[in-house]
């Protein structure tokens, strides 16, 4: 696994081990080795740019999990074709140790790939690329996609922008970031929808993936798609217990940037269809409304 000692990959790992699974994960710092022990697994020292660890780790692998995000801690300070480039490098040295071998690869990417439709009806994984992506990830998951020529058994899961539970991921992140300001705020009249999911649903579907994706399938990992802008960050104010408000896109953009601006107030309602028919998989979660108010954003 690469990202074990992250948000989502801890999950995967702890749902792998419970499967019976001896987990081998990449660490490049003895603060990860240690959550990576205390999880269950084994720590290998490495980072995304160690090409032999990840190629000779990769051939011993009966199933490789790509979920590490060169951007996440770099938010800011690295361009996205950089990024890129370094993603590509990582999965072309795992690819080369599972060339020819059929063995599960499933790596990681988003549903804000995708371009909202203009009737805003749900997307699914056929639709439309945007032609003004948040960042460039369409172009990690389209190389690694291509893996599946030299015999890879590669699948993707796209992530949808809020990925919530055990009081983490970016639920916190936005708690903080509004715990300064002190006050939280939507863009516009924040009337559209987005798509979220459980953490431990998603971890889930990955280990799904891994036993029944055929290669080139790409999976959206979303439990709900209905969710406004508005009612997450009602939510978020009540539970800090901070006031809300409006602000137009060019306000928002002044407060925190055009990126994180365009994120609160960004459409994208994919549909989880897919993944249930396909894969059976059966998100059991706790709605991201009642987790932020009475779950596990509420007792921190």
């Amino acid at each position: 696994m690469t990202g074990a000692s992250g948000y989502i990959g801890s999950v995967v790992a702890q749902q792998a081990i419970q499967q019976g699974y001896n987990v081998y994960a990449l660490s490049r710092t003895e603060r990860s080795d240690e959550k990576i022990r205390n999880l269950g697994a084994t720590p290998v020292r490495g980072g995304l740019q160690s090409y032999a660890v990840l190629q000779e780790q990769s051939a011993q692998a009966d199933i490789v999990f790509h979920l590490a995000d060169p951007w996440a801690g770099n938010f800011g300070k690295m361009e996205y074709d950089e990024v890129v480039r370094i993603d590509v490098g990582a999965v072309d040295a795992i690819g080369e140790g599972l060339k020819g071998t059929s063995k599960p690869l499933v790596i990681t990417s988003g549903t804000l790939v995708v371009a909202a439709r203009p009737d805003g009806l749900e997307t699914d994984e056929e639709s439309a690329i945007s032609e003004k992506p948040l960042n460039d990830r369409i172009k990690s998951e389209q190389h690694a996609l291509g893996l599946r020529s030299h015999g890879i058994n590669v699948s993707a899961i796209r992530l949808p922008p809020w990925v919530y539970g055990r009081g983490g991921s970016g639920v916190r992140l936005f708690m903080a970031m509004f715990t300064d300001m002190k006050e939280v705020f939507y863009v516009d009249q924040g009337s559209a929808p987005t798509s979220v999911v459980h953490v431990d649903d998603a971890a889930q579907l990955y280990l799904l993936a891994a036993k029944k994706a055929q290669p080139g399938d790409i999976f959206n990992a979303v439990s709900s798609n209905t969710v406004t802008a508005r009612e997450l960050a009602t939510a978020i104010a009540q539970t800090a217990n901070l006031p809300l408000q409006s602000l137009s896109f060019d306000e928002a953009t002044s407060r925190v940037g055009e990126f994180m601006a365009s994120f609160l107030s960004v459409e994208n309602r994919a549909s989880g269809k897919k993944a249930r028919e396909t894969l059976g998989w059966k998100p059991r979660g706790p709605t991201v409304i009642n987790d932020i108010k009475n779950g596990s954003y509420s007792k921190r």
